[in-house]
């Protein structure tokens, strides 16, 4: 959990999705990222991964790493707006540093944005990523067989679609070994979509036949489930949706990351911050990682 300030300070931003809550979250978390990028961890930035004018990833790889596992992130941003780095911002370097700094190689990718990007480019985008991966990233001293990708609310969307779209694989192979979904939607409402949503998906109908739930239930990916305590009502109500679903299949809970403490944008944003002890998505990230991928590293994973 945040420290007790921080923690006072998140509550009484509350839950509601507005520009300045979020302009006030990144302005919370923003001084604990001061340090920078270590010596010991190379970046290459803007490697391209597919067509598109988006279509952009930046490596940060620990120094000399061999076979280490790989973290891929996908930023959120409403369908409609975000990036793999934001001016002027720690975010999203933040991701790819605590990778790297953790015994991983962290990859941060950005993807194209509606309205000019429809359902289901975001899913293409990420097979187009993943495809990359297993072509280049062993030269970066990655191993493609443990590829876990971590999206964040619009980029959980993307990613369980990924995963629910057998059609999109490349190769008819998920190419990936586990899933971690912090603050999505898995079964849209036909009803009250906010123009965003509507932007993407073009319109209700299509956003509900689009909703990944059963595809990714029945994908059999492992997956961590994420959510924050001052997530929006909406996102309790989907991470309860997706972990009911997944109980059913298994006869037991998933995994689940509850990030007492934070809303929806710091839960990814304090990733990687100094001056705190709050360790929990930290620690469930490396859990996840030590389970989908038991045999022993080339380094041990630290939190």
């Amino acid at each position: 959990m945040p420290s007790a300030q921080l923690a006072r300070a998140i509550a009484a931003l509350g839950s509601d999705l507005r520009p300045d809550v979020f302009a006030a979250s990144e302005q919370l978390c923003a001084p604990l990222h001061a340090a920078p990028i270590p010596a010991d961890v190379s970046v290459v930035r803007d490697a391209v991964y597919g067509r598109g004018e988006r279509n952009r990833l930046d490596v940060f790889a620990p120094a000399g790493a061999v076979d280490r596992p790989v973290l891929l992130f996908v930023h959120g941003g409403g369908f409609v707006m975000g990036d793999k780095t934001l001016p002027g911002s720690p975010y999203y370097d933040n991701v790819g540093i605590w990778a790297a700094v953790n015994g991983f190689i962290g990859v941060t990718m950005t993807y194209g944005l509606a309205p000019a990007a429809r359902y289901p480019s975001g899913a293409v985008d990420i097979a187009s990523a993943v495809t990359w991966l297993h072509a280049n990233i062993g030269a970066y001293g990655g191993d493609s067989r443990t590829i876990v990708v971590m999206g964040q609310s619009a980029g959980a969307i993307h990613a369980a679609t990924y995963a629910a779209r057998a059609d999109l694989w490349p190769g008819n192979r998920i190419g990936i070994a586990g899933l971690i979904l912090l603050s999505g939607v898995y079964a849209f409402d036909p009803e009250g979509q906010p123009p965003n949503v509507l932007a993407y998906f073009g319109d209700p109908a299509t956003a509900v036949a689009a909703s990944p739930l059963a595809g990714l239930v029945a994908a059999g990916v492992p997956l961590l489930l994420g959510l924050a305590e001052w997530d929006p009502p909406l996102f309790h109500s989907q991470a309860m949706a997706l972990a009911r679903a997944l109980y059913a299949r298994d006869g037991r809970m998933p995994h689940v990351a509850y990030l007492a403490g934070h809303n929806h944008l710091t839960e990814i944003l304090h990733l990687n911050a100094a001056g705190t002890d709050d360790a929990i998505l930290a620690g469930h990230i490396t859990e996840f990682f030590r389970d989908i991928a038991p045999a022993p590293a080339s380094a041990p994973l630290a939190v």
